[in-house]
């Protein structure tokens, strides 16, 4: 059974709270404001947006007394092709002492900063030097599209178009009013590597468009089906391999997930059946598959995850189809709740004695969902 209520309770108690939204839009906010009201920083400074997890709507609750986690893209037109990634980096060193002293520190391709109520990852890139025509470019970046805070899910009509207000009210989608592909996606974003000592394309808004083209075609339940699927994998931590997760995990099920789909229940039956069914090869021969980023084709999104990980996983996720599938083809309410909730948890609300897909079968989760990890994915 589908089991909607049981699913609509569920995925309100592992989504990120109305208090951790208005966390990190806080934090997003003061850091952005901050940047540009700096006299050396923001003549360099084209634009900022929010990226990752929290902006396609994908991240789950953060627990244990975790805080919130949000990524902030700065872009500027620093040029990439003469300043070198240190260099580049350095340039925002002061700024960090001013303003976060004591609670930042230099990563790979970042700068992390530890607040109170929100950590933040400051992530440095520059406008691609031999864009075609950059002017186009700094229209997309500077649009409200690009710079809201709002989340896909709080806005399920929003469209990389210059005509888009974050401010309106919800609207109908309209496809033909986005912005040329043309314009934008051949032009990825430069990041500083200070491992490679080196520059390398980046394309967050092209995982943000791709995302809410998904959700869309997936009739908005693309998104919860993410959250439902790495709950799992929180749950089920301990006899899971450390990788994918996050982001990978995200895109794998991207890559498998049909559009049309008509529930969580199905989307999450489908998920799993499809790296079940679409990776067994690779599996089988102990070899990981390629699976390219949306915005910039030659990144290899599982690069990092290794075959032995890859093995176990995909062994992990194949048994976890029969489950699904079981729950999903079950008549019985009761049998139906007790597999959905094996595989989630007992954050997942058993239904009541009338139980079935009827909005006054269900009973409230006996505990608070409470994940077995303490990472916001």
């Amino acid at each position: 059974m589908e089991l909607r209520p049981q699913f609509d309770q569920f995925l309100r108690d592992i989504r990120p709270s109305e208090r951790h939204k208005e966390e990190w839009k806080m934090g997003s906010r003061t850091l952005r404001a901050r940047l540009m009201a700096d006299p050396d920083l923001s003549p360099l400074i084209v634009s900022s947006f929010l990226q990752g997890s929290v902006r396609r709507s994908t991240a789950v609750r953060p627990t244990g007394g975790k805080r919130s986690d949000v990524d902030v893209v700065i872009v500027t037109t620093i040029d990439h092709n003469a300043e070198k990634p240190a260099v580049a980096m350095r340039r925002f060193v002061p700024f960090l002492n001013q303003h976060y002293a004591g609670k930042w520190v230099q990563q790979d391709r970042s700068f992390g900063i530890e607040l109170s109520y929100v950590d933040l990852d400051l992530v440095v890139t520059a406008l691609p030097a031999d864009a075609s025509d950059r002017d186009k470019l700094l229209a997309i970046y500077r649009s409200q599209a690009v710079e809201t805070t709002a989340s896909l899910e709080e806005r399920s009509d929003w469209n990389l178009s210059k005509n888009w207000n974050p401010d309106g009210a919800v609207t109908a989608f309209i496809a033909n009013d986005a912005m040329p592909e043309a314009d934008w996606k051949p032009h990825p974003l430069m990041l500083p590597d200070r491992t490679v000592k080196d520059w390398g394309p980046t394309h967050p808004l092209a995982q943000i468009k791709w995302t809410a083209d998904k959700n869309r075609a997936c009739n908005g339940h693309y998104i919860n089906v993410v959250r439902a699927m790495k709950w799992w994998r929180h749950e089920h931590v301990d006899s899971l391999p450390k990788y994918p997760k996050g982001y990978p995990l995200e895109h794998m099920i991207g890559y498998v997930l049909p559009d049309d789909i008509k529930s969580v229940a199905e989307g999450v039956t489908l998920a799993f059946e499809g790296i079940r069914d679409q990776f067994r090869l690779y599996a089988l021969a102990k070899t990981v598959p390629f699976l390219p980023d949306h915005g910039v084709p030659t990144h290899d999104v599982l690069k990092r995850l290794d075959a032995a990980d890859f093995v176990a996983f995909h062994a992990a996720a194949s048994a976890a189809a029969g489950k699904a599938r079981r729950a999903l083809d079950s008549q019985d309410a009761a049998e139906s709740g007790e597999i959905w909730q094996g595989l989630f948890g007992k954050c997942f609300p058993l239904p009541g004695p009338q139980g079935g897909d009827r909005s006054r079968g269900f009973t409230s989760p006996a505990i608070a969902a409470q994940p077995k990890t303490n990472r916001f994915a």
